[in-house]
């Protein structure tokens, strides 16, 4: 029997509870009793659905899609979500954050590199719609057809800034476009400070962007992310990714720095300063010593922004960045090297759809 909480795709959303009477209660409550009232049966395989259940499926489907829009820069997103920042606070630190990458700076990134990549995002935009005919977005985007579509977008964007790094006037106007949907965005946040806070990305942020994407693939074997650990789970994971040599130290790096970010502990830092010895690590853990104050609790807190960036940050993006490129760790192979359908051999490096 398909179970109460069983959603018209077959997803099963989790309960929060029944009243005296039996009925659910909790935010999804009204939701519930909506899906009570239609046959369960319509979960069955479609060569036994009846016609009349299909476009209350479809509308159903539709309304649970389309509260988040902008798939596409949500597919691209996925590969940075692992060492993703959402603290407000860390948005009006005034210094360039050492391999740092807030959810705000993808608002910016995305618009002006998806500009840069012709008719690509147009292209997984449109597969993306189609697909959400038949299923909710998340089993969408984790489909192997949206996980190719993702190689791809990730594999455009490297080439995009790649070219930047040696036109100075196109990463002037990059970052200027970046910076006003940026802007856009930050008006609808609370950040301490306001708006005006703000720091303007800038090049060394594309550099981190740059070295994240480059080194993202390794982070899908951790199963987590780093923002998320407790101090002990991510030192027990970049022990274990180390010992095993299932990730790249680089690519350890920078999700040992996320965590380091969220905690806001000088002590980790150390910690991680001793188990990675690469200049990212350093800097961020010296920047992090350097700008906090110590409660009574001594807990860490982020100092008033202020003062230079840490001593070896450049230095340590630039190896960061040589390093990955000479792993070869980076680059996704292109859709016709990589066996196996959806996209073997239907695009090149250039995503233009029936390319060879």
């Amino acid at each position: 029997m398909t179970p109460n909480n069983a959603t018209l795709d077959g997803t099963v959303m989790p309960l929060d509870g029944a009243g005296p009477n039996g009925a659910p209660t909790g935010p999804y409550a009204a939701f519930r009793r909506f899906l009570s009232r239609f046959d369960h049966r319509l979960t069955a395989p479609r060569a036994t659905e009846r016609p009349a259940s299909l476009p209350v499926r479809a509308m159903l489907l539709g309304l649970l899609s389309s509260r988040r829009q902008a798939h596409t820069r949500r597919l691209w997103a996925r590969w940075l979500e692992p060492v993703m920042l959402r603290d407000p606070a860390l948005l009006s630190v005034a210094d360039p954050l050492p391999g740092c990458i807030r959810v705000l700076d993808t608002a910016g990134w995305w618009p002006a590199l998806s500009r840069r990549m012709d008719d690509l995002p147009v292209t997984v935009q449109t597969r993306l719609e189609n697909r959400l005919a038949d299923g909710a977005l998340d089993r969408v985007l984790a489909s192997p057809e949206m996980v190719d579509w993702a190689e791809v977008l990730r594999d455009r964007s490297l080439a995009v800034l790649e070219a930047l790094r040696t036109d100075p006037t196109a990463l002037a106007l990059f970052l200027e476009e970046a910076n006003a949907h940026r802007m856009r965005a930050a008006s609808t946040l609370a950040i301490p400070g306001g708006v005006g806070a703000l720091r303007p990305l800038d090049g060394s942020d594309v550099d981190t962007l740059a070295a994240a994407l480059l080194l993202s693939d390794g982070w899908r074997r951790l199963g987590g992310r780093a923002p998320d650990m407790e101090i002990d789970e991510l030192l027990a994971c970049v022990r274990g990714a180390l010992a095993n040599d299932s990730v790249t130290p680089e690519a350890m790096a920078l999700f040992a720095v996320a965590g380091l970010y969220t905690r806001r502990d000088p002590l980790l830092g150390a910690a991680l300063r001793a188990l990675l010895p690469l200049p990212l690590v350093d800097a961020a853990a010296a920047w992090l010593t350097a700008h906090t104050d110590e409660t009574d609790g001594g807990v860490t807190d982020l100092a008033t922004p202020g003062g230079g960036p840490a001593r070896g940050f450049d230095r340590g993006l630039r190896d960061l960045l040589e390093a990955a490129r000479r792993s070869g760790g980076g680059r996704p192979p292109s859709p016709a090297e990589r066996p196996g359908p959806p996209l073997a051999g239907a695009i090149n490096i250039t995503g233009t759809p029936g390319a060879r």
